[in-house]
């Protein structure tokens, strides 16, 4: 199926990485031999790297442009330091998990930048957003953007139904509930990858990888923080309130097309690129909520599911000063960040962003509110992990094959624990 593909391209990737093996494109020599800053980002940023060229001319670059795709970074990094040569003095990450990976022992690549990048800009950033470049207190990456969870909903439907927008779990799951009874074939949530182990279980605070240094990582699917989730899933598995198609998959638009999207959990990224111009929601009804409230707790938290990140080359040498200059510059210039497609991980650049989101006539009301609160609520402990990969493939090869065959989901959470703390120790660390 469609939905396992993802997964499989990502373990294909790490596959790549673990052997050393893969293409020879990407990058090039070294900057080390002409003395020019060597700068790899994607196609989104490229603008942005030659506007700064442009800004210095007395720094030599050379910006190549490079895919997005997962692993892509790694695998290149693992040739260069085989073949000695060939490192980027920067690098973006267009997942930002691969940071654990590129910062260990193993690969030595990423500079930690404490020394590098002003404690005073890096308080700049929204609060929590650095904890996935941060490694046994030192920070290994600036993040360019992040992916805060938010309540999607249609408020026309909501309207229409006669319901309201859910303030905590249980009445989500009420709601939920309600509106496969009343309108058969309505979704209020997706659970599948990272779109289900992030959002819901991200957000719950379960500790899937709570990364305590490059070499530990907590693990415990046994807890309140993970049973609860599974408990708040199962009847609505049951009724078919929550998907496992996953929303980037063009199956997905089905829901959108047939009015049966009520709400989703999901990253702040779907308002811009996925409702629309996607799942085919018309203008002026998709509206934004803070994600609901969990038990025992008096405020929501937000999970993760994407973003990306920038790192600067411990090959670096006499350039390390000018990379760690680009990567501040790219990260934390308001005006520069204000025009990204996504939400910025730089606070000033954030409130300066939302400016424009707020008047976008495609939303039924402001989103900013929402988005802002779930920015400044990221639930702690959501790591950067070298098994990303597996993180996502065996959340499908146990919960999600327990939603999608009726199964107990509670139960599910015994053997996904099982999977994590095999590929954590296949990866390098050890499970408390």
């Amino acid at each position: 199926m469609k939905r396992w593909r993802a997964a499989a391209s990502l373990a294909a990737a790490a596959a790549l990485v673990l052997c050393g093996c893969g293409g020879t494109g990407g990058g090039g020599g070294s900057g080390d031999a002409k003395g020019e800053l060597l700068v790899w980002v994607d196609n989104t940023r490229m603008p942005a790297a030659q506007q700064y060229e442009k800004a210095h001319p007395d720094v030599k670059m050379r910006i190549v442009t490079i895919p997005p795709d997962a692993g892509y970074v790694p695998t290149k990094i693992s040739l260069a330091n085989r073949t000695k040569s060939g490192w980027p003095d920067v690098a973006f990450l267009a997942n930002p998990a691969e940071a654990a990976t590129l910062a260990s022992q193993k690969f030595g690549y990423a500079a930690p930048l404490d020394d590098l990048v002003p404690k005073s800009v890096r308080d700049g950033f929204t609060p929590g957003s650095l904890d996935t470049c941060t490694f046994g207190g030192k920070t290994y990456c600036l993040r360019n953007d992040i992916a805060p969870t938010v309540l999607w909903y249609d408020a026309t439907l909501m309207k229409r139904y006669g319901y309201q927008v859910p303030k905590t779990w249980a009445e989500y799951r009420q709601t939920g509930l309600k509106a496969a009874e009343e309108h058969p074939g309505t979704i209020v949530g997706a659970v599948n990858g990272k779109y289900g182990a992030g959002i819901y279980f991200g957000s719950s605070g379960c500790p899937t990888r709570d990364t305590l240094s490059l070499t530990e990582v907590h693990i415990d699917l046994g807890g309140p923080d993970c049973t609860r989730v599974a408990d708040l899933l199962q009847p609505l598995a049951r009724k078919k309130a929550v998907t496992t198609v996953v929303p980037i998959d063009p199956g997905f638009a089905k829901f959108g097309k047939g009015d049966k999207i009520l709400m989703l959990p999901a990253p702040a990224w779907f308002g811009d690129f996925m409702f629309g111009p996607a799942f085919k929601v018309p203008k002026g009804r998709i509206a934004a909520a803070p994600m609901p409230t969990w038990p025992g707790e008096n405020k929501p938290f937000a999970g993760q599911v994407g973003g990306g990140a920038f790192l600067v080359s411990a090959h670096a040498g006499g350039r390390t000063e000018q990379a760690a200059d680009l990567v501040r510059w790219m990260t934390t210039d308001v005006n520069l960040q204000a025009k990204q497609p996504t939400y910025p991980a730089f606070t000033a650049a954030a409130k300066k962003w939302g400016e424009a989101k707020s008047k976008d006539p495609y939303y039924a009301s402001d989103p900013m509110p929402a988005l802002t609160a779930a920015a400044n609520a990221l639930r702690p402990g959501f790591g950067a992990v070298r098994f990303e990969a597996d993180w996502q493939s065996s959340f499908n090869d146990t919960v999600v094959k327990a939603v999608d065959s009726g199964g107990d989901l509670r139960s599910s959470l015994g053997s996904w624990q099982d999977k994590l703390e095999a590929a954590a120790k296949t990866s390098g660390y050890t499970v408390g």
